[in-house]
């Protein structure tokens, strides 16, 4: 298990249950955006690009800008950068679509790939290499799909839901900051200031169920019957579902 401290850089879980430092192959001042396992294999989504994780080290890909997120779908292998879209073809990553739009997320389908972007929500048919965007006055830093509806993230701590008319609005919370949201197995979950919450569909309505209070979730990990928490302020907690 892989662990990114804020400030503290990389660590890793022994079989004996210790924390050790796992920053072999970082640069100085990286700064990890998220960590991903695809297949088995890590990738770390830093300031400074994308890395792998092979060999008790990390190396770096052909992404050397800002990279936010890397995905795969069938045998698709895509990352959102700081300049747009990258796909990996064969051994190398090439820029694809987007190369002046910062893309933080991105869901992959068949034919349209959904991005949350600097400017809100594009929607990408790379069929025809054409795109419908949907400005929000602010960037769209996750999303998920909740029983066939979009939700999302946005960079101010709202949540981005689609209204039904064709469109998107972002409802912002007086007390409550949505980090991020994330899927596992057990459903979509939303990482926020107030702890942790599951999202569901009531209806035509989505709601946000308490989980975890007390304290600011930052990210969450699923693994069998338990959930590994990111808390913003006490470390990693394991919680058994």
């Amino acid at each position: 298990m892989f662990a990114a401290a804020f400030g503290k850089g990389m660590f890793r879980k022994s079989a004996d249950g210790r924390w050790t430092p796992a920053d072999d192959g970082l640069p100085d001042g990286v700064i990890v955006n998220r960590l991903q396992v695809i297949d088995g294999s890590f990738f770390l989504c830093t300031n400074k690009g994308l890395f792998f994780h092979d060999s008790n080290s990390w190396f770096l890909t052909d992404i050397t800008i800002p990279c936010y997120q890397v995905v795969k779908k069938s045998a698709i292998l895509a990352a959102a950068t700081e300049y747009g879209i990258w796909f990996k073809i064969g051994t190398q990553w090439k820029s694809v679509a987007y190369a002046n739009k910062a893309i933080y997320d991105l869901l992959l389908t068949p034919q349209y790939y959904i991005l949350g972007t600097s400017q809100g929500i594009s929607l990408y048919d790379r069929y025809t290499d054409s795109a419908a965007d949907f400005p929000l006055g602010t960037g769209v830093t996750s999303m998920a799909i909740v029983q066939s509806r979009l939700v999302g993230a946005s960079m101010g701590g709202g949540l981005v839901l689609g209204n039904q008319r064709g469109g998107f609005i972002v409802s912002d919370f007086e007390d409550v900051t949505i980090y991020s949201l994330k899927s596992t197995e057990t459903g979509v979950h939303a990482c926020s200031s107030r702890g942790l919450y599951r999202i569901q569909m009531l209806e035509s309505q989505v709601i946000m169920r308490s989980m975890l209070t007390g304290y600011p979730v930052t990210d969450l990990s699923s693994c069998g019957d338990c959930m590994y928490v990111s808390t913003l302020n006490w470390g990693l907690k394991k919680v058994v579902l």
